[in-house]
């Protein structure tokens, strides 16, 4: 489940004419794709979807250790998504100079998410109730299976 859509990336982080450039792959030698046309519009819509999902899985792979995943939607976790996927989205093209600002909030964003995953900062996010923990370590042997277990009678012979 992607945190942002098209239509948030669009009027916050890039203008359509970008976001077309950045999604519609016109190979030299085969007939231009119009970003306006129907099939354009496809491409751009499946690229950037793919990108936002991408985004939203590394917004999780973060926070997934202090929160329940998939997130609640909060203007937090939309900015994030949406400042990591236009960077995934620059990084398709090596021919366009991606701007400072868009490497500059890339970088904040991951940074945030490093600190929300050592508990350095949150998102404003319930939290997960903390795994219970037991007194002993290992998997739990049953009566019937103990024997099977080494300890000081059943190990002589062995060493």
């Amino acid at each position: 489940m992607a945190y942002a859509t098209q239509a948030d990336l669009v009027p916050l982080r890039m203008t359509q004419k970008d976001l077309n450039e950045l999604c519609v792959d016109n190979v030299p030698g085969q007939t231009p794709i119009a970003p306006n046309s129907e099939q354009g519009q496809a491409i751009v819509a499946s690229v950037t979807a793919a990108a936002l999902e991408e985004a939203s899985g590394k917004v999780d792979s973060y926070c997934r250790g202090r929160y329940a995943t998939p997130l609640q939607p909060s203007d937090d976790v939309k900015g994030l998504t949406l400042d990591i996927a236009a960077w995934l989205l620059f990084s398709r093209r090596r021919q366009i100079k991606m701007s400072e600002a868009v490497q500059a909030r890339y970088e904040e964003a991951i940074g945030f998410l490093k600190d929300i995953a050592a508990r350095r900062a949150s998102l404003d996010q319930p939290a997960t109730a903390p795994a219970a923990q037991t007194a002993t370590a290992g998997p739990e042997i049953s009566e019937r299976d103990r024997h099977l277990r080494f300890d000081e009678k059943n190990i002589e012979g062995f060493v």
